[in-house]
């Protein structure tokens, strides 16, 4: 069993102007209020759910992309 019940993958990618991104979405703002969201439900932890940041999903015109495991 997995330390986490679920890990979500923000991408935080972060390209040179003018190629989009979805950090240039607010992908990074997203992410961090996603994490204190899920502190301040008390689903952080063991067990529970993981907010992390991730690299390039290969999806920027679709920004902000996040990934959802399982």
């Amino acid at each position: 069993m997995s330390h986490f019940q679920r890990h979500v993958y923000f991408c935080c990618n972060q390209r040179e102007a003018p190629e989009n991104c979805c950090n240039n979405r607010s992908a990074s703002e997203l992410q961090a209020y996603a994490k204190g969201r899920i502190k301040e439900l008390g689903l952080a932890g063991k067990g529970n759910v993981r907010i992390n940041r991730a690299g390039c999903r290969d999806r920027c015109e679709d920004g902000p992309v996040l990934v959802i495991y399982p």
